[in-house]
């Protein structure tokens, strides 16, 4: 099972509610949205109009297919026996691991199978020529695409009788290895496939200087819809933290006014690791001259290591990252 950095589990049809413990997601299939967005959008210069009609009919066949796959790899799971994960069972961590006995399909069920997806930003940007934050009604259009993996989970609940959910994938190998087929398929098309990733599920490009309100204002409508997670972030200078009372003032604005879910709030944290200063500097410390440093940086969910140890779609996501608490004035 999968426990992620936002994984929810939400609401159990075989009894338990909305009780947590002992409960996972079970297995997650992501949607490239992307590809959608180039073979029927404008960007590869072969219609002057989207083919809207053309990319709801895909999409649906795309939905289906993923209900198929992750219907399938459930039944595997389902199968194995309570003694390869003695732990879980003997110890009932897992709910109704009791009642497991040649297989795990009493547990199992009461977890979620998230539908997931990645790239809203340049599915916009393949079909209209502008991402979800550069245009109100691109805007609208993205939010009905999560807004239909969110009713296609509830109806692919009720036909199979198990916990789907839509899921704001925390892409981390997949943003670049997505990407990276992209290209091979359709070569590199500027803001879709020109960087070297795909950005996370319904979120604002990390290039996109918008401010810190507009940042939520762009996110928050989407954060009722994946059931099985998300989250959002804005990106501010190390000193801005320190500004107590305006930290304070976005998370009464995040929670009580947007009623945003997960509320993350990135900074760099760079330390010297031979004489301990901290601060926010490059390729060497300001105070000893030293090279030997680590720089955390929160990957998808993670503030756990050096961004450098993360593939190479995510160094350069970090690496394009414009600080919100820069446009704060911003309109």
């Amino acid at each position: 099972m999968k426990w992620g950095c936002r994984t929810l589990v939400g609401y159990d049809r075989h009894g338990l509610g909305y009780t947590r413990q002992g409960r996972g997601n079970n297995v997650p299939n992501t949607i490239i949205l992307p590809k959608l967005g180039i073979e029927y959008g404008i960007c590869l210069g072969e219609r002057s109009v989207p083919d809207i009609e053309g990319f709801w009919k895909a999409f649906e066949t795309t939905l289906k297919l993923c209900e198929k796959g992750l219907l399938e790899r459930f039944a595997i799971m389902a199968k194995q026996s309570p003694k390869a994960a003695p732990f879980m069972y003997q110890n009932n961590t897992i709910q109704d691991a009791r009642k497991c006995k040649k297989n795990v399909y009493e547990a199992l069920k009461h977890n979620t199978l998230a539908i997931g997806y990645i790239g809203i930003a340049e599915m916009c940007q393949a079909l209209f020529g502008k991402n979800h934050a550069e245009d109100k009604e691109v805007h609208k259009f993205a939010l009905s695409v999560v807004k239909r993996i969110n009713e296609f989970a509830t109806e692919a609940s009720e036909r199979n009788d198990l916990n789907f959910s839509c899921y704001a994938t925390p892409a981390e190998n997949l943003c670049r290895t997505a990407l990276k087929a992209l290209r091979e398929q359709y070569g590199v098309i500027k803001n879709v496939t020109s960087h070297d990733y795909l950005t996370n599920s319904h979120h604002v490009p990390v290039w996109e200087k918008v401010s810190i309100k507009q940042k939520l204002d762009i996110e928050a409508p989407f954060c009722k819809y994946p059931t099985g997670g998300n989250i959002t972030y804005i990106e501010l200078d190390s000193t801005f933290v320190k500004n107590t009372k305006a930290v304070e003032d976005i998370i009464d604005y995040a929670f009580n006014t947007l009623d945003i879910p997960y509320l993350a709030f990135n900074f760099p944290i760079d330390s010297c690791l031979d004489c301990g200063y901290q601060g926010e500097f490059n390729d060497k410390c300001p105070e000893c001259g030293s090279k030997n440093i680590q720089q955390l940086r929160r990957v998808t969910g993670y503030l756990s290591t050096d961004y450098r140890n993360f593939n190479d779609g995510k160094r350069k996501e970090v690496e394009e990252r414009v600080k919100h608490s820069r446009y704060i004035n911003a309109e």
